[in-house]
């Protein structure tokens, strides 16, 4: 499921770090005045499907 810009419903393509909260590039950067603090969807996806893949190979790690 593609997230969804919080303002606009639009596909989002960049979200705050540590936040739910996503934005497509147009009310990105009508909001933020540096795009640049925000960060892309996609490496956010990749950093959780990591995380999870990495508790799928070594389960004993967590106990």
């Amino acid at each position: 499921m593609a997230k969804r810009c919080i303002i606009c419903g639009e596909e989002a393509g960049l979200c705050i770090k540590g936040s739910s909260e996503s934005y497509c590039d147009q009310c990105a950067q009508e909001h933020f005045s540096d795009v640049s603090l925000l960060v892309k969807v996609e490496e956010e996806a990749q950093t959780i499907r990591d995380l999870i893949g990495k508790r799928r190979s070594d389960p004993e790690e967590d106990q």
